[in-house]
């Protein structure tokens, strides 16, 4: 089984055959296994066997309940002192789980006279299950291999804000097949690791975690450009969540907010402030909170916003 494993990781492809037989030759060992093991427990009767499949059952459900809680209560402390690390915990908690499911399957299967029996003849059936086994090994394998990849290279981790494709949100989970994305709506979105890995990300965490917004106004070409200019400045400043991004050696050259005239359009000289934040949360809030506090600025001081309107002449 061992050189089998090892021909199939060299030549990088595994037919449905190869499949069935790998898992015939992995499920044999492991029931006989187990059955070498609960031998020792003597159950010469069908109310013997039935006691002992009822206790493997509860004593499977509470080491999953007790394996959860100690893993959850791991990922919060982690997370809520920053620890990039939780990602790889949350990782192999799931390879104990599935662990801990194969182990009690297996020794309840291996405990009902027959099972193990016509388990094998199953696998070793051919047909439609080698063709199942096969596709579902390699998609199965392929999404695996993709959570190693995203584990190894950390590409994110768990709280990492990122885009992808036509997703934004936040890391929430990496399981062993898939990774699920928490969006602002909080909505789960799942996607396979194989996928994910594989395609172009956006990470505002990565490295530097703090965030840059563009945050445009339009103003009338008969406003004061120069005045709009310093009042949302001022606004920025005055903004708790706004982040100074100067070095030591720029505070006495460059401006604590960076605005520009970005564009003379059609109707509006567009204006344009650089927003930094902490985070995207922050910086969001920092957006939002400027929407409020320039609107009545600019009323009170006469600024006027440009606003597409109809002029109706006859």
């Amino acid at each position: 089984m061992l050189l089998r494993a090892f021909k199939l990781e060299g030549s990088g492809i595994m037919t449905t055959d190869d499949a069935v037989e790998v898992t015939n030759d992995a499920t044999n060992s492991a029931i006989e296994s187990v059955q070498t093991v609960t031998s020792f427990f003597h159950l010469p009767t069908w109310f013997g066997r039935l006691v002992f499949i009822i206790i493997a059952i509860v004593v499977v459900l509470i080491a999953v309940k007790l394996v959860n809680k100690a893993f959850r209560h791991t990922i919060d402390t982690m997370s809520a002192v920053g620890n990039t690390s939780v990602t790889l915990i949350s990782f192999i908690r799931y390879v104990v789980l599935t662990g801990i499911y194969f182990i009690g399957g297996v020794v309840i299967v291996s405990s009902i006279p027959g099972a193990s029996d016509s388990l094998t003849a199953v696998l070793a059936s051919g047909g439609i299950v080698a063709v199942i086994v096969g596709f579902a090994a390699q998609d199965t394998l392929g999404n695996v291999a993709g959570g190693v990849m995203i584990l190894f290279f950390k590409p994110f981790v768990i709280g990492d804000f990122v885009r992808y494709t036509d997703v934004t949100g936040t890391i929430e989970e990496i399981t062993l097949r898939h990774t699920v994305i928490r969006t602002p709506e909080n909505k789960r979105i799942i996607i396979p690791n194989g996928t994910i890995n594989g395609g172009v990300l956006e990470n505002a965490n990565y490295g530097d975690k703090r965030i840059c917004e563009f945050f445009n106004v339009g103003i009338t070409y008969e406003s004061d450009m120069e005045k709009a200019i310093e009042i949302l400045r001022d606004e920025v400043m005055k903004q708790p969540l706004h982040v100074d991004v100067r070095t030591p050696e720029n505070v006495a050259k460059e401006p604590e907010v960076k605005v520009e005239v970005v564009e003379l359009a059609d109707s509006a000289v567009v204006i344009r402030a650089w927003l930094w934040a902490e985070d995207q949360a922050s910086a969001s809030a920092l957006k939002f909170a400027l929407n409020r506090s320039v609107k009545n600025r600019f009323d009170a001081e006469g600024i006027e916003f440009a606003y597409p309107h109809v002029t109706v002449t006859k």
